[in-house]
């Protein structure tokens, strides 16, 4: 039997995955829909972040790490999405991100109409979020570093990231994934303006140094 178009108005992600050949033609024009002004999961309607100081403003790090995680299709990447953004705000718990897998179950049940535009909202707002973090955090390696293959380390960049939050912090993992990302934000760019300086001032005096011994050296 063949399946019963259902009217956009009421589909579901849930509708769209189980009966993906039949609805896949809508995605580009759902993305492009106007953004609600509410999403409503279960019961209630809850409000969407405007902007990147909202929307920073209300995750943690953990929740940070989350959206970086790689899916491999655009239903992946919705559900990633508007769960991680949405599990502490619906359920009232600490971020968790085993239990936001599974909390993934209630975003399917959404409607398509709202979760397409929402969800590419919120892809904007993290791409923000990335390149501000770029370009208060990137620093060009060195000539030395670049010989030395710095770039192997990128795979564990974010091993690193949650290291030096533990330290710094002296708290354990589970407590630097609960730390709002601002703070987390601030942190890092403390550590890199501390490193700039250091380095700085070893290349300062390694060149006061060499003109020292120049000025020393006997004249012809």
């Amino acid at each position: 039997m063949a399946h019963k178009i259902i009217p956009v108005e009421r589909l579901t992600l849930k509708d769209m995955i189980l009966n993906n050949e039949e609805y896949q033609g809508l995605s580009d024009g759902l993305s492009q829909m106007p953004l609600p002004s509410g999403i409503r999961i279960g019961r209630r309607r809850y409000v969407i972040p405007q902007t990147y100081d909202e929307f920073t403003g209300t995750i943690v790090y953990g929740q940070r790490l989350y959206f970086s995680r790689d899916e491999t299709n655009d239903y992946g990447v919705i559900i990633r999405t508007v769960t991680g953004y949405y599990y502490p705000i619906v359920t009232g718990k600490k971020w968790d991100e085993d239990h936001a897998l599974i909390f993934g179950k209630k975003i399917i049940n959404c409607t398509v109409r709202e979760l397409y535009p929402l969800a590419s909202h919120l892809i904007k707002l993290i791409s923000e979020m990335v390149e501000r973090e770029q370009k208060l955090l990137h620093r060009e390696p060195t000539k030395i570093e670049l010989a030395a293959g710095i770039e192997r380390l990128s795979i564990f960049s974010e091993l690193t990231a949650i290291e030096y939050l533990r330290d710094s912090m002296k708290v354990p993992v589970s407590e630097v994934l609960q730390t709002p990302y601002r703070e987390c934000l601030v942190r890092f760019m403390r550590e890199k303006e501390i490193q700039d300086y250091q380095r700085r001032f070893i290349e300062l005096s390694y060149e006061e140094q060499k003109a020292k011994l120049k000025d020393g050296r006997p004249k012809a």
